[in-house]
């Protein structure tokens, strides 16, 4: 299996760009899902019989809220920086298994 690496020959996960864009990526949904929250007065820890309802709510929330990860993700091509492009990519993928992991657990 190929190996990536950057241009100056370190592997990928070491780029420091591509750590930023992995770290953005996994940081714009939750920001983006309590930013909304907060903005109409949606409350994401309501206890008793609507946690069912909320978990429904976070999800489709935060699956609408990737989208932010898109814009991000297109940004960094049309600006030519492919290793942050990628950390956001690589972070998009972590971001929809944790979604995925909250619906079903």
């Amino acid at each position: 299996m190929n190996d990536p690496r950057t241009p100056d020959g370190r592997p990928l996960w070491l780029s420091g760009q591509f750590i930023f864009g992995l770290i953005i990526a996994v940081v714009l949904p939750p920001v983006t899902l309590i930013l909304f929250s907060q903005i109409h007065g949606y409350e994401i820890n309501d206890p008793g019989a609507y946690r069912e309802l909320i978990k429904v709510l976070n999800v489709r929330l935060l699956s609408a809220s990737v989208i932010v990860n898109v814009g991000v993700f297109f940004l960094g091509l049309k600006f030519d920086k492919e290793l942050f492009s990628r950390g956001v990519l690589y972070g998009t993928v972590l971001v929809f298994v944790a979604i995925l992991l909250y619906k079903y657990v």
